[in-house]
């Protein structure tokens, strides 16, 4: 299939991408000397670059396009929606419809009791948001020391000023200093590498037993909050053990600490269920946030979802002086919307749990001795690469960035991980045959980069 654009203007493309782009998360060497990888076009799994080439888009964008590319009716939606009203703020009381119809919508979706919904623009946005309203919340019930945040490491929540320091990979955070204090840490359930060397059949549950002693540690007067991925994303699509977050549920309610799930990635069907919690029985999170699904990146959106005791806490206060310019941005609702009922009309969770399990299964089918595990809830899969499958231990030069190069010089996009892993997350409507093409480019790319 043949790009738009001729020779000519491809170079003069890349030429003025490498003169004036400054790219989020690259390597700005790499850029400067191998060109951008410009994506022109997308239509359902696949997306095609400016030169004409086809790729399965097998990690949704950055995990966000569920109900994959070109969506006609979603388009039609927002064009309607721009010809009515483009954008309005939500200051002083102001409102729209679309966004009182989304509140709603979320607010019945959501297992967060009597959910009452605050738009943001972005995943960072919503949780830079929730980190206020937690020190506010215990403020507002004349608990001025309930401060620190806490999460795990290898969790990610943004890159706001405030949810960077939530996000625990180290080189994320050199050369930025100072950040702003009151943010503490413990380990993730990373059972494949326990930091507390337990083998999951066979251990307690340290990793949840680790936030009480760090409540323990920072007094229980002085901790606002725990934040955690129900399924850890760029940390290495880490899934805690069964039980896991009943015990943190259980620890936060006796200790008086809010627990936020960070559902950024795992919402809106992701994980086989409408969200990633909902695998762990009858745990109910105190607050949430969401992004990337809930309009399948169509429209930047994110929001921050909390209960009706914070909200109580909060209608005490004279106003609540936080938003931003497009919290509740019309257009962005409406779109959230109509995705959101594309979600359920064609039950799309139903497909990621099921296109899920093809994937791991035909991933271990590979018998691959690089492969030390395959992990991973519905649609969001990895793959730990190692040297020795046996003692899992690690190669000395990680070869996930070649992996991933060589993958996509072969039509299948996916994403190299920290600590040499590979992600899959590829959009909810993925079929059969293209799942399978995912495992035998992998397949082939792994055994070819781990040789060499």
């Amino acid at each position: 299939m043949g790009g738009y654009y001729n020779k000519q203007e491809i170079e003069e493309l890349k030429n003025a991408d490498k003169e004036y782009f400054l790219h989020p998360f690259s390597s700005i060497e790499e850029v400067l000397e191998n060109g951008p990888k410009i994506i022109e076009r997308g239509y359902g799994a696949r997306v095609y670059d400016i030169e004409g080439n086809e790729y399965i888009d097998a990690f949704a964008g950055l995990w966000y396009s569920n109900i994959g590319h070109g969506r006609e009716e979603v388009i039609e939606t927002a064009r309607d929606q721009m010809s009515r009203l483009e954008a309005y703020h939500c200051f002083t009381g102001f409102s729209n419809v679309p966004v009182i119809r989304l509140a709603e919508k979320v607010s019945k979706k959501v297992p967060v009791k009597k959910a009452k919904v605050f738009f943001a623009g972005s995943g960072s946005e919503a949780n830079d948001s929730l980190f206020k309203i937690a020190r506010l919340y215990w403020s507002a019930r004349g608990m001025d020391n309930k401060d620190w945040i806490i999460s795990r490491n290898k969790g990610y929540h943004g890159v706001g000023y405030g949810s960077i320091q939530a996000t625990r990979f180290p080189k994320y955070h050199k050369g930025f200093e100072p950040y702003p204090p009151g943010y503490a840490f413990i380990d993730a359930p990373y059972c494949y590498y326990c930091p507390w060397d337990k083998a999951a059949s066979r251990c307690s549950l340290e990793c949840a037993d680790a936030l009480e002693e760090k409540i323990d540690e920072l007094g229980e007067e002085n901790v606002a909050a725990f934040i955690a991925e129900p399924v850890i994303g760029a940390g290495g699509i880490i899934v805690p053990p069964p039980g896991y977050y009943e015990k943190i549920r259980e620890v936060c309610t006796r200790r008086s600490v809010l627990f936020i799930a960070d559902e950024v990635v795992t919402g809106f069907g992701r994980t086989g269920k409408d969200f990633g919690i909902e695998h762990w029985n009858g745990v109910i999170p105190d607050a949430m946030t969401l992004a990337k699904g809930i309009t399948s990146g169509y429209v930047p959106l994110g929001a921050a979802v909390i209960s009706d005791e914070i909200f109580q806490a909060l209608k005490s206060l004279d106003q609540f002086y936080h938003g931003f310019t497009y919290s509740g941005h019309p257009l962005a609702c409406r779109v959230a919307l109509k995705n959101i009922e594309i979600l359920e009309r064609e039950n799309l969770k139903d497909n990621a749990r099921k296109m899920g399990e093809r994937l791991v299964e035909g991933l271990n089918a590979l018998n691959s001795k690089y492969i030390g595990e395959v992990r991973g809830s519905g649609l969001i899969t990895a793959i730990e690469l190692v040297k020795d499958r046996s003692t899992k231990e690690k190669f000395e030069k990680p070869i996930n960035h070649d992996v991933f190069n060589l993958a996509y010089k072969n039509g299948v996009i996916v994403r190299a991980l920290d600590v040499d892993l590979i992600g899959i997350s590829p959009p909810l409507i993925i079929k059969k045959q293209d799942v399978d093409r995912i495992i035998d480019v992998l397949g082939a790319a792994i055994e070819q980069c781990a040789i060499y």
